[in-house]
């Protein structure tokens, strides 16, 4: 029965405080919140990172180009490509015994701040998951062949993004996103087909096939073979996607195509596993941030209900004369200081999911990150622990607080 008139008082003694309790279950929840948004976006950047190093092994790329920026270039679209290289390097390397696919590509253009890509409808293949919409007389494994002309293939948020469905067409802008002298040109691409989402940067995609760049840019020359035109057309490149036969391999070629001064290449495990190493020295300065903030706003918590205490002297003091001791008195304040840190735990987790959830197709197509909304990643569960664990000791100080005084003379000197 005491027991039971104690958690009454906790719910009263909250109720008639409700301002200053949903005041500091709000800090708390905007802190964890943020906490949350921390670790979902860190692990969907490292696992979009990490599921695109898997594809390609190496990437080559012209000389003086960093491992950085082939890799953001080619695999993540989100860099401008250092220069470019003779179409050729794709041929050497396809002949080399210790190579099982190579994949050119060529970027100078752009659409509505994507970047178009010019790539072999082998790559296509490569990528794709099946396509949402493909034009009829279209093949699926040769999408640029020879009723391709002028196609493009998009990613499936591109073509949620921009509501862009088959046989719509538009026109690029010269140079790649962000150039001043970027400038609308008179080519027109056809949208020929939508892949299905993979998931990955290719979903933010806009590719072409490597003969329209090329003859956008007025690049290269025509092949003859038995004294008659083909229709391909050889030009320059910005990078070549190469799948090796094995690591050992990947490493060889590595160091063969970054010391030969015509090309630089990239190891794509090696350059993720870079990256990745930045972004977890940010998350964790992020998370100790968040961290801090927290401790802070349970330490207001905790000076809140010590304040509270002295305008409540004499509501405890008539509990202790009602014959309620000192620990049950003591254990009211305990359980409304943890209350407030748990609401605000549980208030925080639904606030940061719930936001994420909102902002997912923003961050999905402004940072090209596969986000799951719902994930609770270390950083969080590190952060439910510290929480409950610094609210705990905060609540035992301000219990201990209570058990030390003696109520009924406090009061009395009033």
């Amino acid at each position: 029965m005491k027991y039971i008139f104690i958690l009454k008082a906790v719910f009263h003694s909250i109720k008639h405080r409700k301002f200053s309790v949903l005041l500091s279950i709000f800090a708390i929840s905007v802190a964890f919140a943020f906490l949350a948004a921390i670790g979902c976006v860190s692990f969907g950047l490292a696992a979009t990172a990490v599921n695109s190093s898997l594809t390609f092994p190496l990437v080559v790329g012209p000389a003086g180009a960093s491992d950085t920026t082939l890799v953001m270039s080619t695999l993540f679209n989100i860099d401008k490509p250092f220069g470019t290289l003779d179409y050729e390097t794709a041929e050497k390397l396809a002949k080399d015994e210790r190579v099982a696919a190579v994949f050119p590509i060529a970027r100078s253009d752009s659409y509505m701040g994507i970047p178009i890509t010019g790539v072999e409808s082998t790559y296509i293949s490569e990528i794709s998951n099946g396509f949402e919409a493909i034009e009829s007389g279209l093949k699926e494994d040769d999408i640029f062949g020879e009723n391709g002309r002028n196609c493009v293939v998009i990613g499936s948020k591109t073509a949620a993004r921009y509501e862009m469905k088959t046989s719509d067409t538009f026109f690029g802008s010269h140079g790649s996103v962000g150039d001043e002298d970027a400038r609308l040109h008179d080519f027109e691409y056809r949208v020929c087909a939508i892949l299905k989402a993979v998931n990955g940067p290719e979903d933010f995609a806009i590719f072409t096939s490597l003969s329209n760049v090329w003859k956008i840019h007025e690049h290269g020359h025509h092949h003859h073979e038995n004294g008659e035109e083909t229709e391909h057309t050889e030009g320059k490149i910005t990078a070549v996607l190469v799948k090796t036969k094995n690591p050992v391999f990947t490493a060889a070629l590595e160091r063969e195509y970054s010391e030969n001064g015509i090309t630089s290449a990239a190891d794509t495990a090696k350059t993720v596993r870079k990256l990745l190493t930045y972004m977890n020295k940010a998350e964790k300065a992020a998370g100790f941030f968040s961290y801090g903030t927290l401790f802070l706003v349970l330490t207001m918590v905790f000076v809140t209900i010590l304040s509270s205490i002295n305008e409540r002297k004499r509501e405890m003091a008539l509990m202790r004369t009602l014959g309620i001791g000192r620990a049950p008195v003591s254990l009211m304040i305990f359980l409304e200081s943890f209350f407030i840190s748990a609401a605000g735990i549980v208030a925080g987790i639904t606030l940061g999911h719930s936001l994420l959830v909102v902002f997912k197709p923003w961050i999905d197509f402004e940072l090209g990150i596969n986000l799951e909304p719902f994930f609770f990643t270390e950083v969080e569960i590190r952060g439910i622990f510290w929480t409950l664990a610094a609210g705990t000791a905060l609540s035992f100080a301000a219990m201990g607080k209570i058990y030390r005084m003696n109520l009924v003379e406090e009061t009395a000197k009033e």
